[in-house]
């Protein structure tokens, strides 16, 4: 059996395949594979809902996971994100953004269901950068996530930061732009070299937001001058986690979607490689097995319903009238 390990070996084996000897074209068409995928349902990339909470913060609002591809399920099964045996067991299907805005507007006029032992169906949908529920949660309470991950594209660079001080003080700023900046009270410099591009947390003080900030010199064990390029002003004050930037960043070299179903990378990518070719039967062969291959996984998504509730934007096992609340 061929194995592709990485993105690398993927390159190889394309190219054997195709008998193309151009890395870029073979690297372009896996991206336009890639970008074809990006809302594929996996099981590798499901959470552990389980072990995965979210917590509400004010006026019922949850953010959005940052690694959040497709939302599945959330559900509140106790305090804390653990089971507890009075309840209530709230499972939320999710609506529309209008729906949840409309219906929260009259939730205060229904009692908020406490202890109560039996499975409620909630609803949450996502408002802004957040999620809303309904009923109402209280801010802190932590949620029970059930979602697809987002995942990495192959080659995308992965930047690695050598942490050089945990802590500095940005004692001097001068210039019009660049500007010069003096950092001191650094816990170390060893790491820094002139011409080593740096980046640092602002705290009181800041090196200048989205600026390009290359170290001049290595001043003592605690000091360092560094120039600073961009179009935000660097402010004196203290700045966090002063690290240096690796020179040749390094290159995402797989992730979930090419250890658990390479098939569709294979034949995503050779059908991109054939439209690109002008070969519109050989691009037509690939995508249709590109697609056989997907109804298999689908298939078994299917079979489980994973998907039944952010599909169809309601439950179908949901009852059309809120009958479990009580109006005051």
């Amino acid at each position: 059996m061929f194995l592709i390990p990485d993105a690398d070996t993927l390159v190889t084996y394309l190219k054997d395949f195709t008998g193309s000897s151009d890395d870029t074209e073979i690297k372009q068409c896996i991206f336009q594979a890639e970008l074809a995928m990006r809302n594929i349902e996996l099981p590798s990339l499901r959470t552990d809902p389980y072990t995965t909470f979210g917590t509400v913060g004010a006026n019922q609002l949850m953010p959005i996971p940052s690694d959040m591809n497709k939302p599945i399920l959330f559900f509140q099964q106790g305090t804390d994100g653990m089971p507890n045996s009075t309840g209530p067991w709230i499972v939320y299907d999710r609506i529309g953004d209008r729906d949840i805005i409309t219906q929260g507007l009259i939730a205060q006029l229904y009692l908020t269901p406490v202890n109560v032992p039996a499975v409620i169906r909630g609803k949450f949908s996502e408002v802004g950068d957040n999620y809303q529920f309904l009923p109402y949660v209280g801010e802190g309470t932590q949620m029970n996530l059930y979602y697809y991950r987002a995942w990495n594209l192959l080659f995308t660079p992965i930047l690695n930061n050598t942490l050089v001080s945990a802590a500095g003080t940005i004692s001097s700023v001068t210039g019009t732009g660049p500007w010069t900046v003096i950092i001191t009270g650094m816990s170390s410099t060893a790491g820094c070299a002139p011409t080593d591009v740096i980046i640092a947390d602002d705290n009181t003080g800041s090196l200048g937001y989205q600026n390009v900030v290359t170290v001049v010199s290595v001043n003592s064990d605690t000091q360092i001058t560094v120039t600073s390029t961009g179009l935000t002003v660097p402010t004196a004050g203290t700045i966090a986690n002063i690290s240096v930037l690796s020179a040749v960043p390094a290159t995402v070299q797989t992730n979930e979607i090419l250890q658990s179903w390479p098939e569709g990378y294979i034949y995503n990518s050779l059908s991109e490689y054939y439209i690109k070719r002008h070969s519109s039967d050989d691009a037509a062969i690939y995508k249709q097995k590109a697609i056989d291959a997907w109804k298999t996984v689908e298939d078994q998504n299917s079979l489980g319903k994973w998907s039944g509730g952010h599909t169809r934007l309601t439950s179908i096992f949901q009852p059309r009238r809120d009958r479990q609340y009580a109006v005051k």
